[in-house]
């Protein structure tokens, strides 16, 4: 502090100095500072346009963002909606596709029932068709039965009953056709049943119901009847009375040319019809001439063969007639059965009767022991014989017991020719036969 009272001059001056400098500094400060200033200003306004510019670029940069983000969004709003537009769209037509395969399923369900109706609706027609031909045949060949004198009372019912179940199928056919076809399988149950009674009640043996062979049979027919007019010729030359068996020919020859003119007319059904009611009579007229005049066409050696094929037909219409009726069905097989177990016993055994010579004949006579087996035959044959006669009492259809009278007596006429047969095997001169007799 002392010394600065000392030197106070000189701090004095110094103050003065260092005042004159502050003005001085202030003026030219204050000069400098203005344009300073002003630079500041501008580039303070500069810095602030650009930073404003800067701001409004990123202002606008950042709108721009916002507005790409928000066109982005927009577009992945916008794409977004396409795809939901899409996929309704997908879901749309699925639906619609899906709605139009189920209405074409649908269309092609109803179109495949309809279709299906109209083949079961043509199957029907075709069915009543079929059926009023075969009731046409079946009834032509009643006709014959009727105009030949045959009681056809039962069999002309039954076909009456057919007709009508026709008509009603027929009737049906559009409004209800699956009762039409039940009506048809019902018609066509009941025409087949009286079918094979026809055919029995004909003697037609024939499996085969075409009526194209009728000129063929009519034929055969006219060659039998030419064989036995010639033979009972022969024996009416001998003074034998053939007045019954020629009036039998007659009546195989009457209905001969009944069978050529319905023929010639085109009715083959009923042509074959009449030949098979003149093959009847001709099988009765050779059975009676046999008995009569020991006529028999058969050669040694045949006679088997003969009763074998008789007792066939005879086991296949009784099996036939078992079929028809139900009542005594079993019974009658089991006699058809027991028959045709027979028939093969008895063919063996004619066999060896046949089969030895003539001159062993005259030795040892016959062979006994097969004779002996085709009398135990006959026997069981009158047995099963008493049984059909009995179970005629238990049949109710006229037209089936007709059939079955028939059958028994073509069984008889067979058992006949056994006896007859067995009657001349044992009637011939031996030596040493009663010998070998008491040994069989």
């Amino acid at each position: 502090m002392q010394k600065i009272r000392k030197n106070l001059p000189l701090v004095a001056i110094i103050g003065i100095l260092f005042a004159t400098g502050i003005v001085f500094s202030h003026a030219f400060t204050k000069t400098k500072l203005g344009t300073s200033t002003v630079l500041a200003d501008e580039e303070e306004s500069s810095s602030g346009e650009r930073d404003s510019e800067s701001s409004n670029d990123r202002d606008d940069d950042e709108g721009d963002n916002v507005s790409s983000r928000d066109n982005e969004d927009n577009n992945d709003g916008d794409k977004q909606d396409d795809e939901d537009s899409t996929e309704v769209r997908r879901v749309r037509t699925t639906t619609q596709g899906t709605t139009v395969r189920t209405e074409n399923e649908n269309d092609n369900e109803d179109g495949d029932k309809v279709e299906n109706d109209n083949e079961n609706e043509n199957d029907s027609q075709e069915g009543i068709q079929e059926l009023n031909k075969d009731i046409s045949r079946v009834e032509s060949r009643i006709s014959v039965l009727s105009a030949n004198g045959v009681s056809v009372t039962s069999l002309t019912a039954t076909l009456s009953e057919i007709k009508d179940l026709a008509s009603q199928a027929q009737s049906k056919l559009v409004s209800a056709p699956k009762e039409a076809e039940s009506l048809i399988e019902t018609a066509d149950h009941k025409l087949e049943r009286l079918s094979k009674l026809v055919k029995l009640t004909l003697g037609d043996e024939d499996e085969n119901d075409d009526s194209s062979d009728a000129t063929e049979e009519i034929q055969d027919l006219a060659k039998s009847i030419a064989k036995i007019e010639i033979k009972l010729t022969a024996v009416a030359s001998r003074g034998v009375d053939i007045s019954a068996l020629k009036l039998s020919l007659n009546e195989a020859k009457d209905l001969l040319d009944q069978a050529k003119d319905k023929a010639t007319a085109g009715d083959l059904t009923s042509a074959e019809a009449l030949a098979e009611l003149a093959d009847k009579k001709l099988e009765t007229l050779k059975h009676a001439m046999e008995l009569a005049l020991g006529d028999n066409d058969e050669e040694d050696g045949d006679e088997a063969k003969e009763y074998k094929n008789e007792v066939a037909s005879f086991v296949h219409n009784l099996k036939e007639i078992g079929d028809i009726d139900g009542g005594i069905g079993q019974q009658v097989r089991v006699v058809a059965q027991a028959q045709n177990d027979s028939a093969s016993k008895v063919e063996e055994s004619i066999n060896e009767v046949n089969d030895r010579s003539g001159f062993v004949r005259f030795l040892i006579g016959p062979k006994y022991g097969s004779i002996a087996e085709i009398q135990i035959a006959i026997t069981e044959n009158q047995t099963r014989i008493k049984v059909l006669t009995d179970l005629l009492n238990q049949i109710n259809d006229p037209a089936v017991k007709l059939v079955l009278q028939d059958q028994i007596k073509q069984f008889q006429q067979e058992n006949t020719r056994l006896q007859a047969f067995v009657i001349e095997s044992d009637s011939g001169v031996s030596l040493f036969g009663w010998l070998m007799k008491m040994f069989a």
